[in-house]
């Protein structure tokens, strides 16, 4: 009886203790997903008759982040939106930006935490005028929260919802003509909104 107590109690620092990310560790992950974004441009802001629009996105993204605490990851990720469209009209951008993770939950194999993403933005689409493809660089913003399931110690996957901004501010055709508002300035778009990934992870 006496060996089983010491037993037990030489257990609990590691059932106290336990993490599923620990300082050091490296982690890559990839995941797919979707996200629903309403879009504003300053033409449309100039006429209020003239409503914003919605735009649906399917994701792509992978990652790779350097635990450097046993609470804070950093990182860097790339991310490929495809917008959904139809035959007059096709717009994707690509992403890539830096990452941060704070691991408010951090236990033997579940994980919450909040997500900051922040970086630029490669947007291209097919104007509805023209029909030629213009592109624009800009920056993306995307704070969110999300959980972490490791089915052992190196294997798991993800659930995670950011809120997620896009700026263009100038927007190019390939011919090098900047696009303009009927009141002769830069056009710009944004685009903000709600979007949901799912993934697996490697970690090391």
């Amino acid at each position: 009886m006496k060996k089983i107590i010491l037993l037990f109690v030489s257990f609990i620092p590691v059932l106290i203790f336990a993490q599923a990310v620990k300082k050091g560790n490296v982690e890559i992950t990839a995941g797919t997903g979707f996200g629903i974004y309403g879009a504003s441009d300053n033409e449309s802001n100039n006429d209020t008759s003239q409503s914003n629009s919605t735009a649906v996105a399917a994701l792509l993204d992978v990652s790779l982040k350097y635990s450097i605490t046993n609470k804070l990851c950093l990182g860097f990720i790339l991310e490929r939106n495809g917008f959904a469209h139809d035959s007059s009209n096709k717009a994707h951008s690509v992403n890539v930006g830096l990452n941060a993770q704070y691991l408010f939950v951090n236990k033997e194999k579940n994980v919450i935490y909040f997500d900051f993403l922040g970086g630029y933005s490669n947007f291209k689409y097919i104007d509805n005028g023209s029909k030629n493809w213009v592109t624009s660089n800009g920056l993306t913003i995307q704070p969110g929260i999300g959980f972490k399931h490791y089915f052992g110690k190196t294997l798991g996957f993800y659930l995670q919802s950011n809120y997620a901004f896009y700026s263009y501010k100038k927007i190019v055709a390939d011919n090098g003509e900047i696009l303009k508002t009927s009141k002769s300035e830069d056009y710009n778009l944004r685009l903000s909104g709600l979007n949901v990934k799912i993934g697996l992870m490697f970690k090391f």
